[in-house]
């Protein structure tokens, strides 16, 4: 028997006058990468990593020559780290998982590991297929796009990586609890911004110290609103975001991870290095990818990572549904999401069902109130997997979170 679904929103289909993609069903075609940027930039980034001496993208993933993390790095006195105090945020819009607010960069993957995973991403079949313009992005332009999605099917190396239980770990130890990477979806998206290969556009960057400083200090006085970024001032989806600076050159300016912190001030992550990573609680800080001052190439590599079952995470679909992204597709997204929802549920089922037989057999009274609480927070779980669907639920975008200031939260 099928039950009606109650619509919770005024716009029971997504309209283009509220930020959303009416064609998100077919995968947002009019987002795609304009052929001109892909015969020229992309092109053109292609060439020179087949060009590196000695470059093979078939190798296979080794964490032991891939990952260059030393155990030094989780130390407070080498890589920055910030609890969410620290960063003057006494109030969320959802729980936190823990004080964890951010470790600032970190050394994690070779530069032979960065090369290959951004000619895996950077192959044609995937970026006719994986990548798109941003929708509602400040200051994009078609030099500005992501990729994602790609990972399991098309990116052996980038896949292993990222499933990595060496990955995992170091993830875990910064953030405090037992954490894991998401979803196909959710891992290995690539955020890129190009410098144009466009003499014409590249007469219009600022050339001096002076222009640049400038700009930088009119952007960051500012709410971060008017930050050109490839992704506005929001908050992930997903607990928290490892974001990995994947081409910056060290003559570029700006291009940084921005976070807003408690006091509505922007602050920019220091200038990363390739190859390393930061880690946020992407969740439970506001933040923005910010594109370069300057003419210059600024490629990230993100991955949404979660507490690990049997406890529950407190992902969420806002800013990741097709509707809303415009790299995710349609079938596969919604596929990785429900699949991973169901997957933490049997997981979380199947410990629950163990504790309770456990109790039992130690000979424990049956405690109805802590059984109820186990049932309510699985039925919120399970509501919270569909009630941000397209079919029921479509609010304008950016979401109205986006620009509430930390201290209109409850």
């Amino acid at each position: 028997m099928s039950v009606a679904i109650q619509t919770n929103s005024p716009y029971p289909v997504p309209l283009k006058e509220n930020g959303l993609l009416e064609t998100y069903k077919e995968n947002n075609p009019t987002h795609a990468i304009p052929q001109k940027t892909l015969d020229l930039e992309v092109a053109a980034l292609r060439k020179k990593i087949e060009s590196i001496p000695g470059f093979n993208p078939h190798v296979k993933f080794d964490p032991k020559k891939h990952i260059v993390f030393k155990e030094e790095y989780w130390s407070p006195k080498v890589t920055p780290q910030y609890t969410l105090d620290d960063l003057k945020i006494t109030k969320t819009h959802v729980p936190p998982l823990s004080d964890f607010g951010a470790a600032f960069p970190f050394p994690l993957i070779s530069e032979e590991a960065v090369n290959i995973m951004l000619w895996e991403g950077l192959q044609p079949h995937v970026l006719e297929k994986w990548a798109r313009l941003p929708n509602l992005a400040t200051g994009a332009n078609r030099l500005d796009f992501h990729i994602g999605g790609y990972a399991k099917t098309e990116a052996p190396f980038s896949w292993a990586f990222f499933r990595s239980p060496e990955l995992s770990e170091i993830v875990s130890k910064f953030c405090g609890f037992k954490a894991r990477p998401l979803y196909n979806s959710e891992v290995c998206n690539l955020n890129v911004s190009l410098a144009t290969e466009d003499p014409e556009i590249a007469d219009t960057y600022p050339k001096t110290k002076e222009e640049i400083d400038a700009i930088l200090a009119k952007q960051d006085a500012g709410d971060g609103d008017a930050i050109p970024s490839t992704l506005g001032l929001h908050y992930d989806s997903c607990s928290l975001a490892l974001v990995i600076m994947m081409d910056l050159p060290t003559e570029a300016v700006g291009g940084q991870t921005t976070i807003v912190t408690g006091d509505e001030k922007s602050r920019r992550v220091p200038e990363p290095t390739i190859g390393s990573a930061t880690l946020i609680q992407g969740r439970v800080l506001k933040h923005l990818a910010s594109k370069p001052v300057t003419n210059h190439n600024r490629i990230t590599c993100v991955a949404g990572m979660a507490i690990a079952p049997p406890i529950l995470d407190n992902t969420a679909l806002t800013s990741t549904k097709p509707s809303v992204l415009s790299r995710a597709r349609y079938n596969t997204f919604y596929s990785d999401w429900t699949t991973y929802r169901f997957e933490n549920l049997e997981l979380r089922l199947k410990y629950l069902r163990e504790k309770l037989a456990k109790k039992y057999e130690d000979g424990e009274e049956f405690n109805q109130e802590e059984v109820i609480c186990w049932c309510t927070e699985m039925e919120e779980y399970m509501h919270k997997t569909w009630d941000e669907m397209e079919a029921v639920h479509n609010p304008p975008y950016p979401a109205k979170i986006f620009s509430t200031s930390y201290d209109e939260l409850n």
